[in-house]
């Protein structure tokens, strides 16, 4: 269960960005590269969190807690740039920016030997929704800049990260 919360709370980010993109075409081809690459980030990080927790057996809870606590704090610091992404940008390559940190994210719960099919699916299919309905219903979300929703985040990825240093 811990993993479908995990998957919904590393997914929030896709709502804050592509609320402010302008795409008139291609929405569900970028919602279908952002949720492949949700699935495919988090496999990566699973295989080099499980790895890294057979080499550091001893502090693999504690190194995966203060991971997860360290993005969390990132999230929670984090300035809003506020810069939207120019049109001629291939949807490929905004998915990447957006999926690119479930991967760190994902290490971590490798080295918790968290479910992990689980979790894969759940961020693929959570990423999925939040980015084709964020691109179809943009205008009534009433998002100005998503802090809340990244402080949001960040607050419980910060709490996920020190009750894993405790457990």
């Amino acid at each position: 269960m811990v993993e479908l919360f995990a998957a919904g709370i590393t997914s929030i980010d896709i709502i804050v960005v592509y609320a402010f993109l302008s795409i008139r075409k291609g929405k569900l081809v970028l919602a279908l590269w952002t949720a492949l690459l949700n699935m495919l980030f988090p496999l990566l990080g699973f295989i080099t969190g499980e790895m890294s927790a057979t080499i550091f057996t001893a502090w693999s809870g504690l190194l995966s807690g203060l991971l997860l606590a360290l993005i969390g704090l990132h999230m929670l610091l984090e300035e809003n740039s506020g810069t939207m992404y120019p049109r001629q940008v291939h949807p490929f390559l905004i998915a990447l920016a957006v999926s690119i940190d479930t991967f760190s994210v994902s290490v971590s719960f490798g080295m918790l030997h968290m479910d992990k099919m689980l979790f894969i699916v759940a961020s693929g299919l959570f990423s999925f929704l939040l980015a084709y309905s964020s691109l179809r219903i943009k205008n009534h979300l009433g998002i100005k800049n998503g802090k809340g929703i990244r402080k949001f985040a960040g607050f419980a990825l910060l709490i996920m990260g020190v009750w894993s240093c405790f457990n």
